[in-house]
């Protein structure tokens, strides 16, 4: 089950496979347990609901909303605000006694979350493009999708703006290609695949 909008963000963040270390619907810590204090994450639920910087009423709201019953929701909001190894303790004393999130749930949710994305996103592109710049409604949908999972992920720079305002796949291929932390993470991500894709 997925969702309409999002696609290539949703499958980046996790799979559907209870065996897997990606596995999204339950609470997971993205980090290795033995270096915690070097990994800033929060806690997560579902398709990269992170919940180092939400508040527990806004948790709580948000799985509601998703159609998560209360008392989990109220759980799973105990771990807002935590981060490093407070979190990675949380999921560990945690993990079993939290049951899952449903697959319809876990769509819900992320259709919340990345609506709040795409209004960032076109926020953060209006502000830093170049005069020269397509308007975000002429630039091509592969690339405002790629976009918008780099806002999600937390790796689209204010400098990268102008490039994606060329409406060019190329140099947006370059752009990952060249650039350390993107590249690090295109085997999971697949934004290379996504613009060759549907972007010919």
């Amino acid at each position: 089950m997925e969702p309409g909008e999002g696609l290539l963000t949703f499958r980046a963040e996790g799979n559907n496979r209870p065996d897997s270390p990606y596995y999204s619907r339950k609470i997971h810590w993205p980090g290795i347990a033995s270096r915690c204090n070097t990994w800033g994450s929060g806690v997560t639920i579902g398709r990269g609901y992170d919940m180092k910087h939400r508040g527990a009423e806004e948790v709580i709201h948000h799985l509601t909303l998703a159609g998560i019953p209360l008392a989990k929701a109220k759980k799973i909001a105990e771990s807002a605000r935590k981060s490093f190894c407070a979190a990675s303790d949380f999921v560990k004393e945690n993990k079993d006694s939290i049951e899952e999130i449903s697959e319809a749930q876990q769509v819900r949710l992320f259709e919340i979350t990345y609506s709040t994305y795409v209004k960032d996103s076109i926020r953060f592109y209006n502000r830093y493009k170049k005069h020269d710049s397509v308007a975000w409604e002429k630039l091509h949908p592969a690339l405002r999708e790629v976009l918008i999972d780099m806002k999600y992920q937390g790796t689209l720079a204010i400098s990268m703006v102008p490039l994606f305002g060329k409406n060019k796949k190329e140099d947006v291929i370059k752009l990952i290609k060249q650039t350390s932390e993107l590249r690090e993470y295109e085997p999971v991500r697949r934004r290379i695949a996504w613009l060759q894709e549907y972007m010919k």
